[in-house]
Order: C-alpha cells, then sequence, then structure tokens
C-alpha cells in the first residue's frame, strides 16, 4: 500500500486561501532524489505585477547544532508545498535547537575567555612586564666539599 493512500483516507486536505506578509508557514521541500525536508517559514514579501507573481520566504530549518536559515523567493508559476503552521508550531519544532545552540555559544565564550587571558599573559611575559613582578630565587653558592662536608654532618 502507498503511503499517499494512508495519508488520504487519515488527514483532511488543508488549502491557504489567503496569504500575507508576516504570515509562519511550513514548507515541503522533495529534491530529485532525496527525502522531502521540513522548512519552516516567515512570509517576507508578497510581488504582483499583475502577470507574473513571486513570494519570498524567509526559511528555517534544524541542521545539525544550528539552525539552518535562508531568504528564497518562489514564483508563482512553479509548484510549491505550503502548509499553514503556527507559532507555537514553530517555537516547538526550533526551541530545542535554540537552546543547544546557547549552550554552545556559552561554552565557546568560555574557551574564547582562556584563549584571550593565555594571550594577555603571553605578551606580558614577551614585553617583560611580568618579569617587572618577578623577584630572584635566593641562593648561597658552596663549593662540591663543603656540599659533602654538610651532607655528612646532617640529616638529609
Amino acid at each position: 500500500m502507498q503511503t499517499k493512500n494512508l495519508i488520504q483516507a487519515s488527514a483532511n486536505v488543508v488549502k491557504i486561501t489567503r496569504l500575507a506578509k508576516g504570515d509562519v508557514i511550513k514548507l515541503i521541500e522533495a529534491k530529485d532524489y532525496s527525502e522531502p525536508e521540513i522548512y519552516y517559514g516567515v512570509v517576507v514579501d508578497l510581488l504582483n505585477s499583475g502577470e507574473k507573481t513571486f513570494v519570498q520566504i524567509m526559511r528555517y530549518k534544524k541542521g545539525y547544532g544550528a539552525i539552518d536559515c535562508d531568504l528564497k523567493t518562489y514564483s508563482g508559476d512553479k509548484d510549491c508545498n505550503i502548509f499553514p503552521t503556527t507559532v507555537e508550531e514553530v517555537q516547538e519544532h526550533l526551541n530545542e535547537c535554540i537552546e543547544r545552540i546557547e549552550r554552545d555559544v556559552k561554552d565557546a565564550e568560555r574557551s574564547l575567555d582562556a584563549k584571550r587571558l593565555g594571550l594577555q599573559r603571553a605578551k606580558e611575559f614577551v614585553s617583560f612586564e611580568t618579569s617587572k613582578k618577578l623577584q630572584a630565587t635566593s641562593f648561597k653558592e658552596i663549593t662540591t666539599q663543603e656540599y659533602l662536608a654538610l651532607k655528612e654532618g646532617s640529616v638529609f
């Protein structure tokens, strides 16, 4: 049995009757020989010259560790699989990815802070700024014979 038959038997047909700037939508794009991809989008602009029509959509798609975003223009004479959606559905779909990106940003900021501190310390050392704060180690120089004499007479 084809998947199409299962879906048509259990899902209602949904048709968008009016499209306006700011509408949130769901796009399904299937390229040759690949699985269909789901994008969530926002209608940015509707263009109508009287003869030709276009819609510009800012598309968002979950990527690995990121949210891919692009602006795509669709021609009115081409088929496009656009479905209605809600702001809540978009938030639900993208929130997990947003939280992951926020964690990655915090980790990258900590790593960058550590690198900045290391760079600052390296520059101070090279410019001898750190050496101004350093002091020489105190020591006493003795001969080997004096050392041996001290060693035999003391508890090392």
